[in-house]
């Protein structure tokens, strides 16, 4: 079990050895535990990471993301406007008249209609953003990107007949083509803009940086716009309708078969599935597809049930849509129930319960980008292999009768159970739905498992890297330690530093231990507890305990230290004021400061008022400040730390002998407690260690500070100090940190042991 760490301090050692070494040799543990899942992640992750890093791939999944509101509320007004049982529409005629079936229409139309112009304006900004970041030195434009492409996008789609236009802005019709124009025309517009032959030399003119990155890009842009141009002269020239035509007819062509469509709809699944793991929307894509093969096929099926024929089809687009692609493409509800059943993982738990209601209604985004299963190698066999599993399986029932074939048409939004008892007709529909369910379930679970060992153990690097960044001195672009981190420990950092605040405002994951300090006696050589350390922990509900280091450089880069500071003393001194009784008065509670604390110019008052609260005397608190406070120690620092210490408070300086702090500074910094630092103590007795803590006992004598000793961990370690005239200890050798009620009864006990002897 690594040493407890005092925690509000930054860079302290004993802090930064906690959080290295639980997040390492956590990590290390189940590393060896899971050795065959990481072996298969690793090599499955670097080829998934190589191609999900590359600006393009990249650029979809954000173009895609950033328009999941339009989809989100294009699907609601779907399903409410299309409800596959019409007493609902029959109750909202008499409730509003014809004016919520305008405004559902008004809402599709503004999100899906629009949805391919959305995902190419913000795949061309994503693009050209992501660019930038590589090449910094020739920014370009993301705004004029998401125009130039725009504008390529119309110049070779648009059709003569302006009313045609909605087919190629909206998601389902439109998607393949703009995301074809907005990698060709964005990757050709960024190289064209850097190139040193097309900028405009006009680096020093305009005012606005904006002004001045469009005027200079200028020409690449129109050379752009104008290849796009040529293009669609050429494809007129050849007779094709437009790009999207030519697009489309490729894709049908590749489906086009004998049969009753088995191997069109499992064909159609799998690419569709290939499509979704690399970000892009495979449905959509697909949707000639299911408009020239799919959509016929429901038609026939319906009309020859219409006239009491047997329908001719098994595998149609209501069928897909029914057993195969429960909760979305993937059948991604199967993984949600699979995550809620078995996942350790509490925050893909939580994703789940939000993706959920999507889901049931086939919308599945949420749990695509925000999981992820796009770019994600741990679920790419079961996301694949689940609903062609299901289209096998719901194909095999329909052929031997069990499940009456579709005869209905519903859309696609229509939620789980009620799709399949409408398609069908039949109660038999339900039931395969519900087999499928439990069969797609069972294909994720082991899946699930493996995605919370390798989750478990990227999470305990990133912890890692944090705690790291944490106990170093470097700062960020914006004055951050680790909210600037880029990569997985920027976006952990994220998330922690919002569970942070949510933590200060519940008072219910944040708690305090305490380790003792003992003070020898002068007659008999024997040991009692002249004080105890209070240590901040952070039992977080998905990861357990977080690093110190990490906690205080949160705090710091939210803004909210002074808060969490305030919250220790006053848990402390509620603490010391509990024990008052039965501890007396020579127990001192000793509390960690970070540095920003002492800007505060309201400190001073602050814990007069708590101690004043608990009805505590100033001579029972101590402060602990790192040695960086006093290498810097400003005026406002220095009265500060003055007007505590007239007031009866101590002060100490944790981690002292390893850094600068000189005579000159403990001269003018007011101190009654030196701490050595720990990696003095692990030293050999003949080491250069042993000589300084010597010169530090010496000054400590002579200048009357009292010197604790931190991180005794051995008898030998102990004699060894002992006999070099130190006091005051610290350490495991003694007692780890201890619960307040725990520590009261060691401070109890030690008073009434057997004294140790030197």
């Amino acid at each position: 079990m690594p040493t407890d760490a005092s925690l509000l301090c930054v860079a302290s050692r004993k802090s930064r050895r906690y959080g290295l070494e639980t997040a390492v040799e956590n990590g290390q543990e189940r590393s060896r535990s899971g050795r065959w899942s990481g072996l298969f992640n690793q090599q499955m992750a670097e080829m998934a990471s190589a191609l999900g890093e590359r600006p393009f791939f990249l650029a979809i999944q954000r173009g895609l993301t950033l328009v999941l509101p339009l989809v989100m509320a294009g699907s609601v007004a779907l399903l409410v406007r299309d409800f596959p049982f019409p007493s609902l529409q029959t109750g909202l005629d008499g409730l509003f008249g014809v004016h919520w079936r305008t405004l559902c229409d008004n809402l599709i139309r503004g999100s899906f209609g629009i949805a391919s112009l959305a995902v190419l304006c913000s795949f061309g900004y994503s693009l050209a953003s992501l660019s930038n970041q590589r090449f910094p030195a020739r920014h370009v434009s993301a705004g004029m990107s998401a125009t130039i492409v725009l504008s390529c996008f119309f110049v070779i789609t648009a059709p003569s007949d302006v009313s045609a236009l909605r087919d190629f802005m909206s998601l389902d019709r439109g998607l393949l083509v703009a995301l074809l124009v907005a990698a060709v025309s964005g990757e050709l517009f960024l190289r064209l803009a850097r190139s040193r032959w097309l900028r405009l030399p006009l680096s020093a003119a305009g005012q606005d940086p904006v002004v001045h990155d469009v005027l200079t890009a200028m020409p690449a842009g129109m050379i752009v716009i104008f290849l796009f141009g040529l293009a669609r002269i050429g494809l007129d020239l050849s007779g094709a309708a437009n790009l999207n035509a030519v697009a489309q007819a490729v894709l049908v062509d590749m489906f086009q078969g004998e049969g009753d469509g088995l191997a069109q709809g499992l064909a159609y699944t799998g690419l569709a599935q290939v499509f979704w793991f690399f970000g892009a929307h495979g449905p959509n894509i697909l949707y000639q597809v299911e408009h020239s093969i799919l959509v016929p096929a429901a038609l026939d099926n319906m009309g020859a049930a219409a006239a009491g024929l047997v329908p001719p089809f098994v595998v149609t687009k209501p069928f897909l849509d029914a057993f195969a692609m429960i909760g979305g493409s993937g059948s991604t509800l199967c993984l949600i129930a699979a995550i809620l059943l078995r996942g350790r993982d509490g925050g893909s738990r939580k994703l789940c319960l939000f993706a959920l209601a999507p889901a049931l209604c086939n919308v599945n985004e949420p749990i695509l980008f925000g999981l992820p299963l796009v770019f994600n190698p741990v679920y790419a066999v079961a996301f694949l292999a689940a609903p062609l599993i299901q289209t096998l399986c719901a194909y095999a029932a329909t052929v031997l009768d069990l499940v009456p074939r579709t005869i209905a048409a519903t859309s696609w939004t229509a939620p789980v159970f009620l799709s399949g008892y409408a398609t069908t007709g039949s109660m038999a529909g339900v039931a395969m739905q519900a087999f499928n369910l439990m069969l797609g379930t069972l294909v994720y679970l082991p899946f699930v498992a493996l995605a919370d060992r390798v989750h478990e153990r990227s999470y305990r690097e990133a912890l890692g890297l944090l705690a790291r960044t944490a106990c170093g001195g470097d700062m960020g672009l914006r004055g951050c330690k680790c909210l600037d981190r880029p990569g997985a420990e920027g976006r952990l950092a994220k998330t922690l530093a919002d569970d942070l605040l949510d933590a200060l405002d519940r008072d219910s994951q944040l708690f305090l231990e305490y380790q003792p300090q003992l003070g020898a006696q002068l007659a008999g050589g024997g040991l009692r507890v002249v004080g105890v350390e209070a240590l901040l922990r952070w039992r977080h509900p998905v990861h357990g305990l977080i690093p110190p280091p990490v906690t205080v450089a949160l705090a710091e880069d939210a803004g909210v230290i002074d808060r969490l500071g305030l919250w220790v003393l006053k848990e402390a001194c509620a603490q010391r004021s509990a024990w008052s009784v039965l501890a007396g008065e020579g127990v001192v509670m000793s509390v960690n400061m970070s540095p920003r604390q002492f800007q505060e110019a309201q400190l001073a008052q602050k814990v007069e008022s708590v101690l004043a609260a608990n009805g505590l005397g100033p001579g029972v608190l101590e402060l602990e400040i790192t040695e960086s406070v006093a290498l810097l120690p400003d005026a406002r620092t220095l009265a500060t730390l003055r007007r505590l210490r007239e007031s009866g408070v101590r002060v100490a300086i944790d981690d002292f002998g390893m850094g600068h702090a000189s005579l000159r500074y403990l001269r003018q910094f007011p101190v009654d407690v030196l701490k050595l630092d720990r990696s003095l103590t692990m030293d050999s007795p003949n080491g250069v260690n042993g000589h300084i803590i010597a010169s530090i006992v010496n000054l400590s004598a002579r200048m009357g500070y009292t010197l604790v000793v931190e991180g005794v961990e051995t008898l030998e370690q102990y004699l060894r100090f002992r006999a070099m005239g130190c006091t005051v200890f610290q350490g495991l050798y003694f007692s780890r940190s201890l619960s307040g009620e725990k520590c009261l009864e060691y401070i109890l006990a030690q008073d009434k042991a057997t004294p140790h002897t030197a």
